[in-house]
């Protein structure tokens, strides 16, 4: 892993993390190195500079710096850098904007414009009638736009957003258990579901309010999610639609599977979210195709370089029906139903102590 800034690369870092998700606007990164001599030299980062990072020489993400720790004492001296992608500024910025009868993909056109964040467009987009955001967050309101579109919208390699469809092309790779995945883990995590749904809007054009309900039948108590819906309009989605659309991703993405395999890179290149894997398990009885939702780069003094893969059924993003099945993770793998992603916005990362990448 080297970082690139100002023309100049530096590498052999000792600890790493390059950490993306579907569900977030921005990547994001941690790196550090120690020497036994207190001659390290001081990086010559700011707040304004942007920084590329190359895992096995290809672009992986480009972030801005979050932080910079130097740590010296009698020994030593440790360096140790997190930043996230371009998009952070959404997820961190409060901003007011108001927009009227234009397509979901102009309004984040223009909101990508106005903080200087790169964007591809790959989906075409339906009229939204009001789009409306006062002191808050940009990323709430993009997100779950993208979302009532059934859409995804994710960080690129280039620091900007992509908004597009999960993918159906076909799998980049094959994984089997034994050969190429180290471990795998099965999830369910029920306290992703709710027992019903309410979506609860306005409808500008009537001037009058709106709801939408749905139920997940597989609950025999009262656990009940109410959503007050985006002030975006209903152009993307009625409340109705809304409200099934959360059931069916809860459901789908509350059972996954979390893989760790050796390497950073399948044949085709760098491993990437939102592409699709077939993964073969067989004391599982697992031999489909998921898609990846969350990948980490990491090194291990032990291990060397792994890559972790957290996948699930594509439905978990599209908001088709849920499939039924077995409410442990062990049934919904045997029907080819496993899925896998770790909570892991707004939580910090702890690397490993690392080797260098030239020892590997």
């Amino acid at each position: 892993v080297q970082i690139k800034f100002d023309g100049k690369l530096y590498g052999y870092w000792q600890q790493v993390e390059i950490h993306e998700s579907v569900d977030d606007l921005c990547a994001s990164v941690n790196l550090a190195v120690m020497s036994l001599e207190q001659g390290l030299g001081i990086l010559p980062l700011s707040e304004n500079t942007v920084i590329e990072v190359l895992v096995d020489g290809k672009l992986a993400t480009t972030v801005r710096v979050d932080q910079i720790r130097r740590k010296v004492d009698a020994n030593s001296h440790s360096i140790n850098i997190e930043g996230r992608s371009l998009g952070r500024e959404f997820v961190d910025c409060q901003y007011s904007s108001t927009l009227k009868n234009l397509k979901l993909e102009e309004i984040i056109k223009r909101l990508c414009s106005e903080f200087k964040v790169p964007l591809k467009v790959l989906a075409q987009t339906v009229i939204v009638p009001d789009f409306s955001m006062q002191c808050e967050s940009p990323s709430n309101a993009l997100i779950n736009a993208a979302r009532a579109a059934n859409l995804l919208l994710y960080p690129t390699a280039d620091g900007g957003l992509v908004l597009t469809e999960p993918t159906n092309a076909a799998p980049v790779a094959t994984l089997i258990y034994g050969q190429h995945i180290k471990s795998y883990e099965l999830v369910d995590e029920y306290k992703l579901r709710f027992s019903e749904y309410v979506i609860k809007g306005y409808d500008h054009a009537a001037n009058t309010s709106t709801k939408g309900a749905a139920k997940d039948e597989d609950f025999k108590y009262f656990r009940p999610m109410h959503i007050m819906a985006d002030k975006h309009g209903q152009g993307v989605g009625g409340c109705d639609r809304r409200a099934q659309l959360e059931r069916n991703r809860r459901k789908a993405r509350a059972h996954r599977i979390d893989l760790e395999v050796q390497g950073w890179q399948h044949a085709g290149g760098l491993w990437a979210i939102n592409t699709q894997v077939r993964v073969v398990i067989p004391p599982e009885n697992i031999d489909a195709v998921f898609l990846i939702g969350e990948r980490a780069f990491t090194l291990d003094s032990n291990g060397g370089s792994i890559t972790h893969l957290q996948v699930m059924s594509r439905e978990a993003f599209i908001g088709e029906k849920a499939k039924d099945g077995k409410a442990s993770a062990t049934g919904h793998a045997k029907k080819h139903n496993g899925r896998k992603a770790r909570k892991t916005r707004g939580r910090k990362h702890t690397p490993k102590t690392l080797i260098n990448p030239g020892e590997i």
